[in-house]
């Protein structure tokens, strides 16, 4: 019998963690830089909007937590729908095997409660 084994692909998921956080900081970045934008267009289509006795900085920095949680939730989706998918290995043998151990198995469980019932019905009667 020959030890040659199939070498599997590995898939390289070591570094997945550093992209995301390298992903939260341009997402970061990218909200800071575009809440100027973002105040000014929520003043034009809401006239009542106003930050009066607010500090401009504090604006600046809601405004970009909002845009980086939209951001973020958006990236999210489109990481869930391109994620790659794990395949099912399903033998068909095996799950016939199983399936005929399961039938063993009921088929057992109603012989032994059969004789349970005639042995309940031999104690009732003496």
């Amino acid at each position: 019998m020959s030890q040659v084994r199939v070498a599997e692909k590995k898939r390289r998921r070591g570094m997945w963690p550093v992209l995301g956080f390298v992903l939260i900081l341009v997402l970061a970045a990218i909200a800071y830089l575009i809440a100027p934008a973002v105040i000014d267009l929520t003043r034009q289509l809401l006239p009542r909007f106003t930050t009066r006795g607010t500090n401009p900085e504090t604006v600046r920095l809601l405004f970009a937590i909002l845009i980086f949680l939209v951001l973020g939730a958006v990236g999210a989706l489109i990481v869930a729908l391109f994620a790659p998918k794990r395949a099912i290995n399903v033998n068909e043998k095996d799950l016939e095997k199983e399936r005929k151990q399961m039938q063993e198995a009921r088929k057992m469980d109603r012989v032994r409660q059969r004789r349970i019932n005639r042995e309940m019905k031999n104690i009732r009667r003496s």
